[in-house]
């Protein structure tokens, strides 16, 4: 094990981050000294958060240290792994992907459909940059991506840059922890089959003692209201789909809820200055003013365990987005998938999914699978054609007319 490491944070100016310090901090003294670099391209944003994350630091861990730039390649250097979580164009951008789907009678959300391949379009060809200088400066780091959409933004990494990239979402774990409660089961006890891709995965199969719960689960179809998911199809679909499946299961449903209603972005952007000018005065004791009201689970959740599980080498089993490579064999090989893999500091190794995968599940993964990978090689290449065929493919599109109408809005002229 090293004596130290350094841990580059991308968007480090997020006004989230001083909770990734207190994640880290938490495993004082079962892990090296963590230099945590913050890059950012706002400097009295990022040395606002930077100061909260220090403090956060002294107060919390001894094996901790924080320190910021707006250089990348001085952020890079000597880096041995990287967190990329930028938002390209800031919270307004977002605030856009959210709301201008409601127009051509789409629900609107950041990570799929139309608003998904929009910040994809922007994403992508900054992620790309940064990737350039990575490959330059820290060619042996290992990047986790948190930026969204996370598997079109990895697969542009696979598929145009050299960067070892490792895909992380929260979602697939809180989805397991909700089972187990309602299994009233420790979640360490379940044998879970998870299947698919970013905000677009189900959980096939569930045994306890070897015991299959599928029948349990499904009984208590009404108790997972929260994923906005009719109990009946749920029942009918008898698999656990991500949260995210309510936009392409109820999507007129899910429009009729939006109608109306501020985009969640600007609910964010009134939060952000409210924690930043809380932020300003702060100088220590407790938790940083106004941090729980973001709701940051993802740090304890996924992105600390996936460090820790690379550097100190616990083979510890997580459920990551990784190059797909036979693991699900009704994808091609290229593709990028979220399944449960062992985590090391070779990285991570995926799983066999132990269980079948439902025909319907196979091929809304496939035609998901196809949306993306078109989509981003839209992106990369400027091929508007391409573009047309990726949105036609989207099921909140779900035509080619609609497709047009999508680039309309959002294509870029001069492509």
């Amino acid at each position: 094990m090293a004596d130290e490491v350094r841990f580059t944070v991308f968007g480090g100016s997020s006004i989230a981050t001083p909770a990734l310090v207190e994640a880290l901090a938490r495993s004082a003294g079962q892990r090296p000294h963590i230099v945590l670099v913050l890059h950012g391209r706002t400097p009295d944003k990022l040395a606002t958060v930077a100061r909260v994350c220090q403090i956060v630091a002294e107060e919390r861990s001894g094996d901790l240290s924080v320190e910021h730039t707006t250089d990348l390649e001085q952020a890079l250097t000597g880096a041995d792994y990287l967190l990329n979580q930028i938002r390209v164009g800031g919270l307004k951008a977002r605030a856009f992907d959210e709301t201008f789907p409601r127009d051509l009678g789409i629900p609107g959300e950041e990570t799929v459909g139309p608003g998904g391949f929009n910040n994809a379009l922007r994403t992508i060809p900054v992620v790309l940059e940064y990737a350039r200088v990575v490959e330059r400066v820290a060619p042996n780091a290992v990047w986790l991506n948190l930026t969204n959409p996370s598997s079109l933004v990895q697969y542009a990494l696979t598929r145009y840059a050299s960067v070892r990239v490792i895909g992380i979402c929260n979602t697939p774990i809180d989805m397991i922890r909700f089972v187990a409660g309602v299994l009233d089961a420790d979640p360490e006890d379940l044998d879970v089959d998870y299947v698919g891709m970013h905000h677009f995965g189900f959980i096939t199969r569930v045994h306890r003692d070897g015991q299959d719960q599928m029948d349990a689960l499904m009984a208590a179809a009404d108790r997972f209201a929260h994923l906005g998911i009719d109990p009946q199809v749920l029942r009918a679909l008898r698999v656990i789909p991500s949260p995210y499946l309510r936009y392409f299961l109820h999507p007129d449903r899910m429009l009729a809820r939006q109608k109306g209603k501020p985009a969640r972005a600007e609910q964010l952007m009134a939060l952000q200055e409210e924690v930043l000018a809380g932020y300003r005065q702060w100088t220590g004791g407790g938790r940083p003013p106004g941090l729980e009201k973001r709701g940051t689970n993802w740090y304890d959740e996924i992105v600390a365990p996936v460090l820790l599980a690379l550097v100190n080498d616990t083979r510890q089993r997580l459920i990551v987005n990784v190059v797909n490579q036979g693991t699900l064999p009704f994808l091609p090989p290229e593709a990028i998938v979220e399944v449960p893999c062992i985590v090391g500091s070779d990285g991570p190794s995926p799983l066999p999914i132990a269980g079948p995968v439902p025909m319907d599940v196979r091929a809304r993964i496939q035609l998901n699978c196809a949306y993306e990978m078109l989509a981003v090689e839209a992106i990369v290449e400027r091929d508007r054609d391409k573009a047309l065929r990726a949105l036609a493919l989207n099921p909140l599109v779900g035509s080619a007319d609609r497709a047009q109408a999508v680039l309309e809005r959002i294509w870029p002229e001069t492509s």
